[in-house]
């Protein structure tokens, strides 16, 4: 079944008129936030007051990767896309947070990273995991008494 635009509406990844929905938009965000991120790793030679984050080169590659693909995901609005990013960052925040308890650094960052990989990737999976509105506007009746 194809609507007005042509494209289909039965994806469930894009709203009825094949237009981006809020969803692809954060996913963008998200994506274009975890790639500047990325640009810490270089933040040795900033001045302590700009070294928000310490990441080492591995960790930031995870981030360039996790944010071409939620960016990937935005563009063309594929949900799939969206939780792979998501497991992708998340995971490397979990295996940073193992590698922490055990004084290895397999991030090559400390804790700061960790917890910016696992925001990125934790909102990722919130937007790919939350169900989609509902196309059909509310009553204001129901749930009146």
């Amino acid at each position: 079944m194809t609507g007005a635009s042509g494209t289909s509406g039965t994806s469930g990844t894009s709203s009825p008129s094949g237009t981006s929905t809020t969803r692809d938009h954060a996913a963008i965000v998200i994506g274009a936030a975890a790639i500047v991120l990325a640009g810490f790793v270089f933040g040795a030679a900033l001045p302590t007051e700009f070294r928000f984050v310490n990441i080492g080169p591995v960790g930031a590659g995870l981030l360039v990767a996790g944010g071409v693909l939620s960016i990937a995901s935005g563009i063309i609005r594929r949900r799939m896309l969206r939780l792979i990013a998501g497991a992708l960052l998340t995971g490397a925040a979990l295996v940073q947070l193992v590698g922490l308890a055990l004084s290895i650094r397999p991030l090559g960052g400390d804790a700061s990273a960790m917890a910016v990989i696992g925001g990125l990737g934790i909102g990722l999976l919130v937007i790919s995991l939350s169900p989609a509105p509902s196309a059909q506007p509310p009553d204001p009746t129901k749930g009146r008494p």
